[in-house]
């Protein structure tokens, strides 16, 4: 038996919607084969249980690793400190940035309804969106739509502060802030798994597929090939490939 960690959007789900049936078949079968699977994701535990259907019982890993969820019950693995989210609610209402805030379950959120982020939260309605204010504990920030040199300028002040860990997307002029060390591999590391295969696309992955036996890097960001360098597989971003390259490694690791 072996361990399948799955980064979600970009490497499984490329419209942020839904996984393709032919993928979420070739997973289905991992399973059939006696592979573990889990499903590591940037989106909290109540943005992912929607896109992973039949598998909502199995581990999952949200808010880039500051969640983990089991059989339903969710767990934050580190929230962010308190004096960090005081300091994070100043720039947003200095800067009067848009954001989505992240409790363990609910949500804070003023972003533009055409973001494309907009879509993918709370998607099933399963949680309450409140205000910022109500959030006592928050898991994960993201600060939205930010100009390069801004973003550049804020990741370098709030990573200073050695108590966060901050994560930018390629062309996105977002930041993902979460408590520091909190990543999908420090979470693997909490769940107990250190040999497994993994899948990935983007900067958040880097260090769970650096830890992996197997990494498969798939190349939905064609600015980002030079992360996918080390990984041991390259894989076309298609749902036809994802599920052959999932179908070949669990055939030949059963």
């Amino acid at each position: 038996m072996k361990t399948f960690v799955f980064d979600v959007d970009g490497t499984l789900s490329f419209d942020g919607k839904q996984i393709a049936v032919e993928i979420l078949t070739a997973i289905q079968r991992l399973v059939a084969l006696g592979h573990r699977i889990i499903f590591a994701s940037a989106r909290p535990i109540r943005d992912l249980l929607p896109m992973v259907p039949g598998f909502q019982q199995a581990q999952l890993i949200g808010a880039n690793g500051a969640l983990v969820a089991h059989h339903g019950v969710v767990e934050v693995v580190a929230p962010i400190l308190t004096a960090d989210f005081c300091r994070l609610r100043g720039v947003i209402a200095q800067a009067n940035l848009d954001y989505v805030v992240d409790g363990q379950w609910n949500y804070a959120a003023r972003l533009a309804v055409e973001h494309p982020l907009a879509g993918r939260i709370d998607p099933a309605n399963l949680a309450r969106k409140v205000s910022l204010a109500k959030i006592e504990q928050a898991v994960k920030v993201i600060l939205l739509g930010l100009p390069a040199r801004q973003a550049a300028e804020l990741q370098a002040t709030l990573s200073a502060r050695k108590t966060l860990s901050v994560v930018t997307y390629a062309g996105e002029g977002n930041l993902d802030i979460t408590a520091q060390n909190i990543n999908k591999a420090t979470a693997l590391q909490r769940l107990g798994v250190t040999d497994y295969v993994a899948f990935g696309n983007d900067q958040n992955d880097v260090e769970m597929l650096a830890g992996a036996s197997t990494s498969v890097w798939v190349t939905s960001k064609p600015q980002l090939q030079h992360l996918g360098a080390r990984a041991t597989i390259t894989c076309a971003p298609s749902n036809q490939a994802i599920a052959a390259q999932i179908a070949d490694l669990g055939t030949s690791m059963a």
